[in-house]
């Protein structure tokens, strides 16, 4: 399924360079770390759809900020 994620440029640069040092595409690397991430949920997962966009937006249970999602990268 093909769809489009609104990235902040240092998770973008982060994520490719992440690509890069694995030798996987770009996409390959945002869905291992998405998968990682959701596995990690404890909580139920939720999909609804944004009023002012109308794109899906998925709930999963606790706000995820940049720091932490920096704090995993630096982890690999």
């Amino acid at each position: 399924m093909r769809t489009t994620v609104d990235l902040p440029p240092i998770m973008r640069r982060r994520a490719e360079e992440l690509a890069a040092e694995r030798g996987q595409s770009l996409s390959a690397t945002i869905v291992d770390l998405a998968a990682r991430g959701l596995a990690q949920t404890d909580g139920p997962l939720t999909i609804e759809i944004d009023i002012e966009s109308g794109f899906p937006v998925m709930s999963f249970g606790r706000v995820v900020t940049d720091a932490d999602v920096a704090a995993m990268l630096d982890e690999e």
